[in-house]
């Protein structure tokens, strides 16, 4: 089992005081030599999350919103840190795949051997009216243009002259620099029945969607039936993959007062924002609410159904992600470090 943890981004985290603050400095000028501070947010969580052992920091993307982009973000990050994976995301909307294996061969470089991508594949009508060119009539067009994005990028990762067709024509290209760790990994997610198609033919990570259910052995239960059906859809295509799920991490004294705060964060976040709110709490129904034992303990269970990353929402400040990675110590999700 691996800890993995959601960089706080406006978009992707709930909004504390420190948040909020970042979200509303985002349309001004800054003052000389004052760094933005959600950069600051990023950055600090980041070097603290290396510092525990997690294994990956995933960069969320959001053009139409006052989040920084997440690859800038995440290069400027990422020589700050020693070994977590740097992992911004991606979708093959906004994206030329040249342009994009680059930029990914690029971070390689930067932190070298540990750059990931989040595959995305999105859903907000109006951020693509904004920021991309691309429209799909259907979930087939969408996925199938996903599928030929993964798999140029990785032609052009292995430093072979690239020859491709629509809807990415490439005559003889050939990546001038090549990932310092080979090609790196790619963690998608997808709800849909095409879409798991596309995960299952070309990611290496699935992050299965939990369902909000009663009990989190119901939860169990429910990732237990994902997880394998998507693993037999991957065999299906010759391939294995991964598996996580994204979970968000109260830690509390005990699990009145820790399911009492997760209650009272979640009413929050929708109240302040009905369409994000929902997104920026999500993985509260995991169940990772509650003292360190209670949480290694499930995180235990999770592993028992094939889980293999757990990808962490916290507070968006380091003291609480300090105190909510204890229970993740406890179950060894957290790598070992090597003085």
């Amino acid at each position: 089992m691996r800890a993995g943890l959601f960089v706080p981004v406006p978009h992707a985290v709930v909004a504390t005081d420190a948040m909020r603050a970042a979200t509303e400095a985002a349309a001004r000028p800054l003052e000389r030599g004052c760094p933005d501070p959600n950069f600051a947010l990023a950055r600090d969580a980041t070097v603290v999350a290396d510092r525990l052992g997690f294994d990956v920091a995933l960069f969320a993307e959001r053009h139409l919103g006052p989040d920084l982009s997440a690859w800038i973000l995440a290069s400027a990050v990422a020589p700050s840190t020693r070994d977590i994976r740097i992992m911004p995301a991606a979708n093959p909307d906004f994206w030329h795949p040249a342009i994009l294996a680059k930029f990914a061969a690029s971070l390689d470089r930067i932190a070298p051997g540990r750059t990931a991508v989040n595959l995305v594949t999105g859903w907000w009508e109006a951020e693509h009216t904004a920021f991309s060119a691309v429209r799909h009539a259907d979930d087939e067009a969408k996925y199938a243009r996903a599928e030929e994005f993964v798999a140029t990028v990785r032609a052009l990762w292995s430093s072979a002259e690239v020859r491709r067709g629509e809807p990415f024509p490439l005559d003889g290209v050939r990546l001038p620099i090549a990932p310092a760790g080979g090609s790196p990994p790619i963690y998608a997610v997808s709800r849909s029945d095409r879409g798991g198609d596309m995960v299952a033919r070309c990611a290496d990570l699935w992050f299965a969607t939990p369902d909000r259910l009663p009990s989190f052995d119901d939860v169990l239960a429910g990732l237990a039936g994902k997880v394998a059906a998507m693993r037999e859809r991957a065999a299906r295509h010759g391939r294995a993959l991964e598996f996580g799920v994204n979970a968000f991490v109260v830690p509390g004294p005990d699990v009145t007062r820790a399911r009492t705060r997760a209650e009272r964060v979640y009413a929050d976040a929708v109240a302040a924002d009905p369409r994000f709110g929902p997104i920026r709490a999500s993985g509260l129904e995991v169940g990772l609410v509650g003292p360190p034992d209670l949480v290694a303990e499930r995180v235990a269970a999770l592993e028992g159904v094939g889980i293999d990353l757990v990808l962490c929402r916290f507070w968006p400040e380091a003291d609480e992600l300090e105190a909510g990675a204890v229970g993740l110590a406890l179950a060894g999700a957290l790598r070992t470090r090597v003085p």
